[in-house]
């Protein structure tokens, strides 16, 4: 499975989280937090992104418009946070490696 492939399931317009993500992992590397929560921290950062994004731009919010947006936010935001953990990985790690 590639990152093409991956892409096909992100919202064109949240792609910019991934990035965004890899700076606020950094970030909290760099403060008091333990390694082994980062991705549990950049994980919820996200799906919260996401969330606030799909809240903002659905104009209509009965019961079933939230709960498409928790579920997308969720699967989304998911999505989001494996692409930069996989990207991380492979792109700054392994460049460090070489």
């Amino acid at each position: 499975m590639n990152f093409e492939m991956i892409q096909e399931y992100i919202d064109p317009q949240l792609v910019i989280l991934v990035p965004m993500l890899w700076g606020i992992g950094m970030a909290v590397k760099k403060s008091s937090i333990e390694n082994r929560f980062i991705p549990f921290v950049l994980l919820l950062c996200s799906c919260a992104v996401v969330m606030l994004h799909l809240f903002s731009t659905n104009t209509m919010l009965d019961s079933r418009a939230v709960s498409t947006c928790l579920f997308a936010g969720i699967t989304q935001g998911s999505v989001i946070w494996l692409c930069a953990w996989l990207g991380y990985e492979k792109l700054l790690k392994g460049g460090e490696n070489t």
